[in-house]
């Protein structure tokens, strides 16, 4: 028989993995993918390809689907360190600063030797920290504005008016303090949206939640009609319910 006829041999999973692997060293991540989800087919029991299928998704931004992964990759081998980094790693690129600190300090007791877990672990308490300077920077710079504003006003209304809105030295106080409150407001507002904005990118993709809805509608059992008391009672008697 011609060899050249033959049909091509299937890849093993350990080939498929290092196929993955070779993608991700060249940046192509979404052909690791593939070959990642061809050998997890092959072998779903097997926390290594989905720890690095984890990776391959987070380096698409794809947050929430790495996160399922390195959820799956903790649920089948919970005593694996990387598992919990993986989980670590989509946690803090969402924002969620605190959860995967909790993640890390998991990872580092299962592998308290891995200096990558202690760099992680101190750089995401700093980008922490950072994000509550940040938080109280703008509030302290709103409210700072909304008093600069209120004093502006007063200075302008007793400067350009014939007769001031605010004459009395008490009312011009009591305006300044106000509007720098609704500074302070506005300031907590903004960073209340952007802590709640975090972890947002954990959401499902719009398709995946578009295609768990139309499998729910095309398998909801069939309704049985209904009737009423007679009818119940003559179904009965012949035999029908």
């Amino acid at each position: 028989m011609d060899e050249s006829k033959k049909e091509p041999q299937t890849l093993s999973v350990e080939e498929l993995k290092i196929k993955g692997n070779e993608c991700v060293k060249d940046g192509k991540f979404i052909e690791a993918v593939l070959h990642y989800t061809h050998a997890i087919k092959m072998d779903p029991s097997n926390y290594v390809l989905y720890s690095n299928r984890s990776f391959a998704f987070l380096k698409l931004d794809q947050h929430y689907l790495s996160l399922q992964d390195a959820n799956e990759t903790v649920k089948l081998q919970p005593q694996w360190a990387k598992g919990y980094f993986r989980r670590a790693e989509v946690e803090a690129a969402s924002g969620l600063y605190d959860e995967a600190i909790v993640s890390y300090t998991i990872a580092l007791k299962l592998d308290p030797q891995n200096p990558k877990l202690l760099e992680s672990i101190k750089n995401i308490t700093d980008m922490q920290k950072q994000k509550i300077q940040s938080n109280q920077n703008t509030i302290w710079i709103c409210t700072c504005i909304g008093f600069i504003v209120g004093i502006a006003v007063v200075i302008l209304d007793y400067c350009c008016t014939t007769n001031p809105t605010l004459g009395h030295p008490f009312s011009m106080v009591a305006f300044s303090i106000a509007l720098a409150g609704l500074g302070w407001s506005i300031g907590k507002s903004v960073t209340l949206m952007n802590t709640w904005g975090a972890g947002k990118s954990l959401q499902p993709p719009e398709e995946l939640v578009g295609s768990d809805n139309a499998n729910k509608e095309t398998t909801q059992p069939e309704k049985k009609p209904k009737y009423s008391k007679a009818q119940a009672r003559q179904r009965f008697k012949q035999g029908r319910l």
